[in-house]
């Protein structure tokens, strides 16, 4: 079964993915997936970080910390819970939604949905490492490391979704392998930060290090669960952000490790992941970016988004964006004179930041 958008083209799925973690990459995956939504876009975004903060950002984290037992026990929520415990005790994806009921979570966004996340993706994980290393001499755990990805893609399909939007927790398991190496395309969020700057060289050994295991995988164990393991996400770009602006720009502290992991990516990353197929068209989304952004941005430089502040305490108050908050909820947060301004101006450029980000993400994936 076809993953099929409310258009009729194939759902188009994006990870965001940084084994560093602190580097805000669920808050992003929830405004990009937002974002999107408000361009038309019906968005999915998959919970699979056993931390399960993008699912407390989407309901409010203050039912996380009351407790979600009602939530979670209902059949007419469907959540990793389940999908986990169906996959470990052998279920099938194709029988699925044929044995268990429940829908996606909405969200404020009428076209935004949440799978939401559950502490028990971490035993799946487990499971997924072991299989892909003993699938040659056991074929019992053959279809298991793609299991979860087809499921994925058939709540997709059955839901008419545009884009699924998966955000994985900062680690290099069996799960973020299977599910990088399964999706059509890839961000990686960073922070000017020299542990970032180690990162993106990690990256350049590990993803070709799962593109190999995985292309033998593929070779050994031919079905549709090892097919919906692609293993040719292409790579779009970093996000760099988190940092603090002067003038309009980051500072100079930020700017030197901007620059370095710019190299880094042009030097290192990117040339390693061409290898494998793994990266979308520098030409292409130079073009894009130009179009967008008057040569302020080079390729694979997706966006430059400073500290959001103050202002992140508000969103995860409202369970919206930042670039979503009202002049009202500024207001009611005890802002006034020129905090207030500065915060009204904030907002403002956030939105058009993350709406010319979800513009060129749309524009790069449709290509």
């Amino acid at each position: 079964m076809i993953s099929q958008g409310k258009d009729g083209d194939m759902a188009k799925s994006i990870c965001f993915f940084n084994h560093k973690g602190g580097v805000s990459k669920t808050t992003t995956a929830f405004n990009v997936g937002w974002e999107l939504a408000n361009q038309g876009k019906r968005v999915l975004l998959v919970d699979l970080d056993s931390q399960c903060n993008l699912t407390g950002m989407v309901l409010g984290f203050s039912k996380i910390f009351d407790g979600l037992e009602s939530f979670y026990s209902s059949r007419d929520n469907l959540t990793m819970g389940p999908i986990v415990e169906f996959l470990i005790n052998g279920g099938q994806p194709d029988r699925y939604l044929d044995t268990e009921s429940g829908n996606l979570t909405n969200t404020f966004n009428k076209n935004l949905f949440l799978l939401p996340g559950h502490l028990n993706v971490s035993e799946l994980d487990s499971q997924i490492s072991v299989s892909l290393k003993i699938a040659s001499g056991i074929p019992a755990t053959r279809n298991i490391p793609g299991n979860l990805p087809r499921t994925l893609q058939i709540i997709a399909d059955q839901n008419n979704i545009d884009y699924v939007i998966y955000d994985l927790s900062p680690n290099v398991g069996g799960l973020n392998e299977v599910i990088l190496m399964s999706s059509d395309y890839f961000i990686v969020p960073a922070t000017p930060d020299f542990f970032c700057w180690q990162a993106v060289k990690s990256l350049a050994i590990n993803i070709p290090k799962w593109h190999a295991e995985l292309s033998l995988f593929k070779m050994a164990h031919d079905s549709p669960s090892s097919r919906a393991i692609k293993n040719s996400p292409k790579f779009i770009g970093m996000i760099q952000q988190r940092y603090r602006p002067r003038n309009g720009a980051p500072a100079k502290s930020f700017e030197l490790w901007i620059s370095k992991i710019r190299e880094a990516v042009d030097t290192i990353l990117v040339p390693k992941l061409s290898e494998i197929n793994c990266v979308q068209s520098k030409e292409l989304i130079q073009k894009i970016l130009d179009e967008s952004h008057k040569n302020e941005l080079s390729a694979y430089d997706l966006a430059h988004i400073s500290d959001f502040n103050s202002l992140i305490a508000i969103s995860q108050t409202l369970s919206v964006p930042v670039f979503d908050i009202t002049d009202e909820n500024i207001k009611d947060s005890g802002q006034f004179g020129h905090a207030l301004n500065t915060m009204k101006q904030s907002r403002t450029s956030f939105k058009d930041q993350f709406s010319l980000l979800a513009d060129r993400t749309i524009k790069i994936t449709s290509n």
